[in-house]
């Protein structure tokens, strides 16, 4: 049995090389893994002192975190010891304030922001909005 030349076989890796990167091109990646730019975000913003906040944590938001749809997306929340200091500088991170502007002081809470290349694609507030809206956004730009 003849052993292949080290030139052959460094001709050969060098052909599937390119067969592989020519295939990322046209398809693109390889990977489901979303990209920082194209990485769908969600907020959610509650109080303390919010009984429909604690409820949605506790159940609804309890069961979405141990879901298929929650692994790919980053998510975050924002919460205030009151339904009143909800908008406060103290409770929303820097990256995040830009997006707070943006709500005016007509939103209530719970309040959900489905972000995707830093803009809102999304918002949606009160208890019925998660199932009817936000969850169904989600689904939706994972598919």
């Amino acid at each position: 049995m003849r052993r292949p030349r080290a030139g052959r076989a460094g001709a050969t890796a060098a052909v599937l090389a390119a067969v592989v990167l020519a295939m990322a091109f046209r398809w693109g990646p390889l990977t489901t893994v979303p990209t920082a730019r194209g990485a769908v975000t969600l907020v959610y913003v509650g109080a303390e002192d919010c009984a429909p906040c604690r409820s949605w944590q506790s159940v609804d938001g309890a069961k979405f975190r141990t879901s298929p749809e929650f692994a790919p997306i980053i998510y975050r929340e924002v919460k205030s010891p009151t339904v009143r200091d909800v908008l406060n500088d103290d409770y929303w991170p820097d990256d995040l304030r830009g997006h707070r502007d943006r709500l005016g002081r007509g939103a209530g809470v719970p309040l959900w922001l489905v972000i995707a290349d830093d803009e809102i694609i999304e918002r949606a507030f009160g208890a019925s909005q998660w199932h009817s809206t936000v969850l169904p956004k989600i689904k939706s730009l994972l598919r």
